[in-house]
Formats: structure tokens, sequence, C-alpha cells
């Protein structure tokens, strides 16, 4: 048993480093803002604090039940999961 809770011990020392988990835009809500890690067409959205310079986009609301964003806005959809797609409505944020 001691040897069990030692491992698991050893072990989340080496996998935590002290940072929070990365939260990725599926985890994201209204408010939060989103880094684009990957390229316009292919985008790789992780939610990041909206001071942060790196900020690309703002959620302004989900449209997972609808689907789609009214055109005013930038539209970001993340494909499966556990709950189905996750569709978010995005504003660009200038900083």
């Amino acid at each position: 048993m001691s040897v069990v809770a030692i491992g698991f011990g050893v072990l989340n020392a080496v996998v935590d480093d002290g940072k929070p988990p990365e939260k990725v835009a599926r985890d994201a809500g209204a408010g939060d803002c989103l880094e684009n890690r990957g390229t316009h067409a292919d985008p790789v959205m992780f939610t990041i604090p909206c001071s942060d310079a790196k900020a690309d986009y703002k959620v302004m609301f989900s449209a997972t039940l609808q689907g789609k964003c009214p055109p005013e806005f930038d539209e970001y959809t993340e494909r499966g999961g556990r709950q189905g797609d996750t569709t978010l409505c995005l504003t660009r944020v200038h900083h």
C-alpha cells in the first residue's frame, strides 16, 4: 500500500510543474479569452487571461445549442469530446 502511495507521489511530482493545467477552448465561458496557437485555417485555442498580450479572442457566448454564431462574431467550433461539439462566438481582442 505504501509503495503505491510513494509511486503516485513521485509521478505527481514529475507531472506537476507548478503551473495550473492548460484550459482548452471547450472549457471557456463568456468573458474568457483565447490564444490561437495554431493557424487561422487550423486554430488550436487555449484559454488564457485577458490581460495577457497573447490573447487573440474574447468569448462572448456559447452557441453550442444553436450550432452557429450570428454573423457579427467570429466562430470557433471544437469537434468531439464527451459532450459533443462546442461552438463559441468570439470577438477579436485589441491590445
